[in-house]
């Protein structure tokens, strides 16, 4: 479609059902658990923690005014 090279990913350094979860459809989710398990031992949960809360305050102000506006 976009008439370029791609790669083919697999997920790496896991153990338990590795017969199901070497698959290339399960590469994000296995990369996004990886990093969700790195952040949290290297303390930057808590720092990640605070930016969501932030957002998720964020949002609830513009959800408030966009419902007394319209």
């Amino acid at each position: 479609m976009f008439h370029t090279q791609v790669r083919i990913g697999a997920p790496l350094n896991i153990t338990g059902l590795t017969d199901y979860a070497q698959e290339p459809y399960y590469s994000t989710a296995v990369g996004l658990l990886h990093y969700g398990k790195e952040s949290h031992l290297n303390g930057e949960a808590e720092v990640e923690k605070r930016v969501t809360a932030s957002v998720g305050s964020w949002i609830k102000r513009l959800n408030s005014w966009l419902r007394k506006e319209f």
